[in-house]
């Protein structure tokens, strides 16, 4: 089994749902960090007198003077799980509506382990990213696969399982047949995230051909990214990869394809910025050199070229990948939206919204309102550099 060790970073926000929202009553808000604190700790330290007013505004169910009286009383040293900082934005919209019983007010939180409260990105949304790449790959790129591949999809016709399809003839294995799948041979750990990583901010959902889409309402916890501030918080994400097993006679009999550790960059190289320009071009003015995609390029790291000049290190350069310095570029978790979770030139979806199929890519974007000033940042972006 061999381990590659990688520095990663978010270039833009990523956020993964965990499924979980916050309670009013078990956070407050700090400066302009939000606290989940434990109540039982606040109580055990509250005096005599204090104690009583705060069981008699839990008997009056005021919850307006419930949240004053623990916002004043609630220390984060001392009682906090979690600490979360969170935009001005949100700052007010929580002032503004937590504190009342008759409006809706719902933050998606990230996963968090449930022993140490720290955030993380779950192994397996990035496995699937990858995953989705190197299907791809022997679908539209390695000479050797994608005949066959093409071949079985004009077959299937359009049948309501055509990803399934897709999937097992990409692979060369059948769904079921879980011995043939390469990827059994590949793990990806949780990625445990430093402390202070996450913030709160608001997802809107953009169209750019109806201006004022954007004031719907979403809050979400996601990663601090590079698009935030250089200093971006880095994390280690560690991949396991056996080759040998894969590799052994017997084994290899039985898989429907093998995969090596530079296949399954470039599949991720090729897929991802593919998926990247393609949104640079619908969305971001990639051809006109627009400041919303100007914005997006400049987050990846530079370099110099030959000639002295200092360019980010993007996915096309050729210094993009060397013996000594590898990358992956991944886009996971939540509004990664359907084309990057779904195959180049085999892609079918449906807009239930419109009532009409999606061949290529939607008409609306979710993307992370920036409080440094900077355009609407996508969601999802994620820079892994192999540790030598």
């Amino acid at each position: 089994m061999t381990t590659y060790a990688f520095r990663a970073y978010a270039l833009t926000p990523i956020h993964v749902g965990s499924g979980q929202e916050i309670d009013p009553l078990a956070f407050v808000l700090l400066n302009k960090r939000l606290v989940h604190f434990n109540a039982a700790d606040v109580v055990k330290d509250l005096p005599e007198d204090e104690r009583q007013r705060f069981l008699q505004i839990l008997d009056r169910a005021d919850l307006r003077a419930l949240q004053s009286f623990l916002k004043s009383h609630v220390a984060a040293d001392r009682h906090g799980l979690v600490t979360v900082d969170v935009s001005e934005r949100f700052k007010t919209a929580y002032e503004q509506r937590a504190s009342n019983p008759d409006r809706q007010f719902r933050v998606e939180m990230m996963p968090r382990n449930p022993h140490s409260g720290k955030a993380f990105l779950p192994g397996s949304s990035i496995k699937g990213a990858i995953r989705t790449a190197v299907v791809n790959y022997f679908a539209n790129i390695d000479p050797r696969t994608k005949s066959s591949v093409e071949q079985a999809m004009r077959v299937a016709g359009a049948p309501q399982n055509k990803a399934q399809i897709l999937e097992e003839a990409a692979l060369g294995r059948k769904q079921s047949q879980t011995e043939r799948d390469v990827f059994r041979f590949i793990e990806v750990e949780d990625v445990v995230l430093p402390d202070a990583s996450t913030r709160i901010d608001r997802a809107v959902n953009w169209n750019p051909r109806k201006p004022g889409s954007e004031n719907i309402q979403m809050w979400v916890e996601r990663v601090k990214a590079r698009a935030d501030e250089p200093g971006v918080p880095q994390f280690e994400l560690r991949l396991h990869m056996d080759t040998q097993a894969m590799h052994h006679p017997k084994v290899r009999e039985q898989l429907g394809r093998t995969l090596d550790f530079d296949t399954l960059i470039e599949a991720c190289r090729r897929f991802y910025w593919g998926r990247m320009v393609a949104e640079g071009e619908a969305f971001d003015g990639k051809e006109r050199q627009g400041k919303s995609w100007k914005a997006i390029y400049d987050l990846f790291p530079k370099g110099k070229t030959p000639e002295g000049d200092i360019v980010p290190i993007s996915p096309p350069k050729s210094y993009w990948c060397t013996a000594k310095r590898k990358r992956i570029l991944l886009r996971v978790g939540r509004f990664s939206h359907f084309e990057s979770l779904s195959v180049d030139h085999f892609r079918q979806g449906y807009n239930v919204q419109a009532r009409r199929p999606i061949q290529d890519m939607g008409s609306t974007r979710t993307r992370c309102e920036m409080e440094n000033g900077l355009p609407l940042m996508p969601f999802g972006w994620l820079l892994l550099t192999l540790d030598l």
